[in-house]
């Protein structure tokens, strides 16, 4: 069995969701916001929201609104659902045990195209430091010499695997001349160091920790030629929850605009808060380098990145974007 194929069957299970099972997980709501009647226009008819979220850098924005009390100002109790992938989230997301979750874009756009209702709310992050790292004395320095390597992914089929395939691809390694193999993020920096991959696609804080405590290198930038600023990753819903619940994806949108705000405006913050909810200590988190934050959400190009999918085989064309975004202008108080 291909990884290509493990990582369908992934996509492909969750479709499997039948439409009245995901009604049950997401509907049950008699009275929107908890009161006897409808929420009135732009306010949250869903008061308690469960968020999946990854521990990546970044992910400070959410922690800082969270800590700043911008959730709750905009009438919001928020409860954290931390997972090691964006695929365990979305399936938790359409099985109904989540309401709004962090992931990569592509794995969200795979699901839709597999048929789950899913739909992107707000960015968070495009391309930033991220890139294949090896180890000093792996004989690997250039891109080229990837070909015939194993490379760690956090996950198959998402972005990391994307990008990965098509930077090489730019640089003459052919699409299927590596091996990737899934890897929580965590655990790649003791995988180089002890040789289970040959390389790795790290992000912070994990890069930093592997380039500085170990001494790895970065073979090739994860973001350059074909993936250039790409839209990486984001918050998504299904449809149903959003259309059930547009004043609470309104508020929860606006507190993570006043997150942004503050992440651009005090970049101290962004270290100052990764700690809280990583492993990671205060003085590697004042190191990091500056992950590349939506302070403005903009999905209008989403395109860009479903064109690449399509190239590199992971869906077929014909996926209607325009439908799985949500524009945020047209929400309640937006």
């Amino acid at each position: 069995m291909t990884q290509r194929t493990v990582a369908r069957r992934t996509v492909t299970a969750l479709a499997g969701l039948t439409a009245a099972a995901l009604l049950a997980a997401c509907g049950g709501q008699d009275s929107p916001g908890g009161g006897d009647g409808p929420a009135q226009p732009g306010t949250p008819e869903d008061t308690e929201l469960v968020v999946g979220v990854l521990p990546l850098a970044d992910l400070a924005p959410f922690y800082i609104a969270v800590e700043e009390g911008f959730f709750e100002d905009e009438g919001l109790t928020v409860e954290i659902n931390q997972a090691s992938g964006g695929a365990a989230q979305i399936a938790a997301m359409v099985a109904g045990d989540i309401d709004i979750t962090f992931s990569n874009h592509v794995s969200v756009l795979e699901a839709r195209a597999q048929g789950l209702p899913l739909q992107l709310v707000r960015e968070n992050n495009r391309s930033g430091p991220q890139g294949i790292y090896a180890m000093p004395d792996s004989g690997i320095a250039a891109p080229g010499d990837l070909e015939g390597t194993t490379i760690a992914v956090n996950s198959l089929g998402n972005v990391q695997e994307l990008t990965a395939r098509a930077v090489l691809e730019s640089h003459g390694v052919p699409r299927d001349g590596f091996e990737v193999v899934e890897m929580p993020p965590q655990d790649m920096p003791a995988a180089l160091s002890q040789g289970h991959v040959d390389a790795a696609w790290l992000v912070e804080p994990f890069l930093t920790q592997a380039s500085e405590d170990l001494g790895a290198v970065r073979v090739v930038s994860a973001f350059e030629g074909p993936t250039e600023d790409l839209p990486v990753a984001g918050w998504s819903a299904t449809e149903q929850y959003v259309q059930e619940n547009p004043g609470t994806v309104a508020a929860f949108v606006r507190a993570m605009d006043e997150g942004m705000r503050v992440a651009e405006e005090q970049p101290e913050r962004i270290a100052e808060i990764i700690p809280t909810y990583t492993s990671i200590s205060p003085e590697l988190a004042g190191r990091l380098q500056p992950p590349g934050l939506s302070v403005t959400s903009d999905l209008s190009d989403m395109d860009m990145l479903a064109d690449l999918m399509v190239q590199q085989g992971i869906i077929e064309e014909g996926l209607d974007l325009e439908a799985m975004v949500v524009d945020a202008d047209e929400l309640p108080g937006e």
